[in-house]
Protein backbone atom coordinates (compact mmCIF):
# COMPACT_ATOMS: atom_id res chain seq x y z
CA UNK A 1 0.00 0.00 0.00
CA UNK A 2 1.38 2.97 -1.07
CA UNK A 3 0.95 5.90 1.66
CA UNK A 4 0.20 10.07 0.73
CA UNK A 5 0.06 13.22 2.91
CA UNK A 6 -2.95 14.98 1.86
CA UNK A 7 -3.32 18.64 3.03
CA UNK A 8 -6.36 20.79 2.53
CA UNK A 9 -5.96 24.66 2.48
CA UNK A 10 -8.48 27.12 1.66
CA UNK A 11 -11.38 26.55 3.89
CA UNK A 12 -12.35 28.28 7.79
CA UNK A 13 -11.33 24.46 9.45
CA UNK A 14 -8.93 22.64 7.88
CA UNK A 15 -9.33 19.90 10.61
CA UNK A 16 -13.45 19.42 9.22
CA UNK A 17 -12.21 19.90 5.58
CA UNK A 18 -9.89 17.24 6.33
CA UNK A 19 -12.22 15.07 7.68
CA UNK A 20 -15.05 16.00 4.94
CA UNK A 21 -12.34 14.66 2.40
CA UNK A 22 -11.84 11.54 3.86
CA UNK A 23 -15.32 10.74 4.25
CA UNK A 24 -15.60 11.78 0.06
CA UNK A 25 -12.91 9.36 -0.42
CA UNK A 26 -14.04 6.46 1.82
CA UNK A 27 -17.43 6.81 0.17
CA UNK A 28 -16.09 7.06 -3.31
CA UNK A 29 -17.41 3.89 -5.50
CA UNK A 30 -14.37 3.57 -6.90
CA UNK A 31 -11.57 4.08 -4.73
CA UNK A 32 -13.35 3.98 -1.42
CA UNK A 33 -12.26 0.24 -0.94
CA UNK A 34 -9.02 0.83 -1.88
CA UNK A 35 -8.02 3.71 0.45
CA UNK A 36 -7.68 3.50 4.03
CA UNK A 37 -7.04 7.39 6.03
CA UNK A 38 -6.44 8.41 9.26
CA UNK A 39 -5.89 12.07 10.83
CA UNK A 40 -2.48 13.21 11.77
CA UNK A 41 0.16 15.91 12.75
CA UNK A 42 2.89 16.77 11.04
CA UNK A 43 4.46 17.88 14.04
CA UNK A 44 4.63 15.97 17.55
CA UNK A 45 2.33 17.50 20.30
CA UNK A 46 3.92 20.52 22.04
CA UNK A 47 4.02 20.60 26.00
CA UNK A 48 1.92 23.23 26.22
CA UNK A 49 -0.74 22.21 24.07
CA UNK A 50 -3.43 19.92 25.21
CA UNK A 51 -3.68 17.69 21.84
CA UNK A 52 -2.02 18.24 18.65
CA UNK A 53 -3.00 20.01 15.55
CA UNK A 54 -4.45 17.63 13.01
CA UNK A 55 -3.32 18.97 9.26
CA UNK A 56 -2.91 16.56 6.83
CA UNK A 57 -4.55 12.63 6.13
CA UNK A 58 -2.40 9.89 6.33
CA UNK A 59 -3.60 8.11 3.20
CA UNK A 60 -2.64 4.17 2.05
CA UNK A 61 -3.74 3.56 -1.38
CA UNK A 62 -4.06 -0.01 -2.72
CA UNK A 63 -2.31 -0.47 -6.00
CA UNK A 64 -5.22 -1.14 -7.45
CA UNK A 65 -6.52 2.63 -7.39
CA UNK A 66 -5.05 4.48 -10.21
CA UNK A 67 -3.61 8.01 -9.63
CA UNK A 68 -6.18 9.34 -11.99
CA UNK A 69 -8.98 7.63 -9.50
CA UNK A 70 -7.59 9.40 -6.95
CA UNK A 71 -7.08 12.63 -8.22
CA UNK A 72 -11.05 12.90 -10.24
CA UNK A 73 -11.92 11.93 -6.80
CA UNK A 74 -10.22 14.68 -4.94
CA UNK A 75 -11.14 17.32 -7.65
CA UNK A 76 -14.95 16.19 -7.31
CA UNK A 77 -14.87 17.18 -3.55
CA UNK A 78 -13.10 20.44 -4.43
CA UNK A 79 -16.15 20.73 -7.01
CA UNK A 80 -18.56 20.47 -4.27
CA UNK A 81 -17.42 22.98 -1.83
CA UNK A 82 -17.72 26.89 -1.46
CA UNK A 83 -14.49 28.37 -2.17
CA UNK A 84 -11.66 27.51 -3.62
CA UNK A 85 -9.77 24.61 -1.72
CA UNK A 86 -6.29 23.25 -2.46
CA UNK A 87 -5.46 19.89 -2.22
CA UNK A 88 -1.86 19.20 -2.09
CA UNK A 89 -0.42 15.30 -2.25
CA UNK A 90 2.94 14.62 -1.17
CA UNK A 91 5.28 11.47 -1.28
CA UNK A 92 8.85 10.25 -1.03
CA UNK A 93 9.88 14.17 -1.37
CA UNK A 94 7.07 14.88 -4.23
CA UNK A 95 4.53 17.10 -3.54
CA UNK A 96 1.64 17.60 -6.31
CA UNK A 97 -1.03 20.79 -5.82
CA UNK A 98 -4.63 19.61 -6.69
CA UNK A 99 -6.02 23.83 -7.19
CA UNK A 100 -7.37 23.19 -10.88
CA UNK A 101 -11.25 21.93 -11.77
CA UNK A 102 -10.68 21.18 -15.14
CA UNK A 103 -10.30 17.81 -16.17
CA UNK A 104 -6.33 18.32 -18.58
CA UNK A 105 -5.14 19.67 -15.31
CA UNK A 106 -6.27 16.44 -12.58
CA UNK A 107 -5.40 14.18 -16.08
CA UNK A 108 -1.68 15.93 -15.79
CA UNK A 109 -1.37 15.82 -12.04
CA UNK A 110 -2.47 12.16 -12.24
CA UNK A 111 0.86 11.57 -14.61
CA UNK A 112 2.82 13.21 -12.97
CA UNK A 113 2.13 10.91 -10.06
CA UNK A 114 2.63 8.45 -12.14
CA UNK A 115 5.76 9.09 -13.51
CA UNK A 116 7.04 9.32 -10.23
CA UNK A 117 6.33 6.46 -8.87
CA UNK A 118 7.38 4.65 -11.48
CA UNK A 119 11.01 6.67 -11.03
CA UNK A 120 10.83 5.36 -7.31
CA UNK A 121 10.26 1.41 -7.92
CA UNK A 122 12.48 1.72 -10.82
CA UNK A 123 15.33 4.18 -7.71
CA UNK A 124 15.92 2.81 -4.46
CA UNK A 125 17.29 5.63 -3.89
CA UNK A 126 14.30 7.56 -4.66
CA UNK A 127 14.74 11.29 -5.70
CA UNK A 128 17.40 13.60 -4.30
Amino acid sequence: MTQIEVRVTGGADSEEELRSLLRWLKADDDIGRGVHGVLASSEPARPDHLGVLLDLISLGVSGGISAAQLSLAIDQWRAGRRGARRVTLRRNGWEIEVDGADARTVREIAELLREHTDEEQGDAGGPA
